[in-house]
């Protein structure tokens, strides 16, 4: 297994902190707001691809501005753009959550642009049956309720901490802030969804069965709309299947990405 590097590199005039590991086709990876850094599946993914996880616009680690940024096309231009800084040409994206839902954007503007595409619990659709619940409104105890598949474990306490860890403090604050500024009222796009049929690479929808923040409807939406795309589950997880459940994550992931 190779060793995980960070760096910083400039795109658009901002110090964005990335991390790379691995050798192999190129997979790009957007991170969530609750774990915004290097996971245990990269480790795993790094045995097969070139895994690089980008920390967003705003977040720790990355030019602290965000003002620029007002819609989640802006976003998507700013990933076009690490791309083409990073030498990237059709990469394999994979997003989760808040990432997961600049990926769904992307891909519905600039198919073309993409090889292959995984979305993990990811938001962005508006689906009335199944509304998403204010997540940044919850104390630190209904947040893990609501994001983990078993809230009391010592993975969700430590993720979601009654009291951020000093060194924490500031990493917390800013992803949070991140995130307002997109779902601040609802974290969707109601457009989003009736422009799905314009992702035209083959797609992986991945869920997890438990999600208390963003149902399993929100995936079978994805998957009803994107016409190229599979459906699979994690029965065992809440909203963050790649954190609760890396092994199997990766072992789904890596089967969809290699397969011709």
């Amino acid at each position: 297994m190779t060793i995980h590097k960070q760096e910083t590199i400039t795109v658009g005039g901002r110090n964005i902190r990335l991390f790379r590991g691995g050798v192999g086709p190129q997979l790009l990876f957007l991170h969530d707001s609750f774990c915004p850094s290097w996971l245990p599946l990269h480790d795993m993914l790094e045995a097969q691809f070139e895994v690089l996880v980008p920390m967003h616009p705003g977040f720790a680690g990355s030019e602290e501005s965000f003002d620029e940024f007002e819609e989640m096309e802006d976003l998507v231009f700013h990933y076009l753009d690490l791309c083409a800084a990073l030498g990237l040409r059709r990469p394999l994206i994979a997003g989760a959550s808040f990432g997961g839902w600049i990926a769904a954007e992307w891909a519905a503007r600039y198919s073309h642009t993409i090889a292959k595409l995984i979305l993990v619990d990811a938001l962005g659709l508006r689906v009335p049956e199944a509304p998403t619940p204010d997540i940044l409104s919850l104390d630190p105890a209904a947040m893990r309720q609501t994001l983990f598949s078993d809230p009391a474990s010592s993975l969700a306490v430590e993720t979601i901490p009654d009291t951020p860890k000093a060194d924490n403090i500031v990493s917390t604050i800013l992803a949070r802030r991140a995130l307002a500024r997109f779902a601040w009222q609802f974290p969707d796009n109601p457009r989003l969804r009736r422009y799905l049929y314009r992702i035209q690479v083959p797609t992986l929808i991945l869920w997890g069965e438990r999600d208390g923040f963003v149902s399993v409807a929100h995936g079978q939406a994805y998957h009803e709309g994107i016409g190229r795309s599979e459906f699979k589950t994690i029965p065992s997880a809440g909203h963050l299947p790649h954190v609760e459940a890396p092994e199997s994550c990766a072992d789904i992931m890596s089967r969809f990405l290699i397969k011709t």
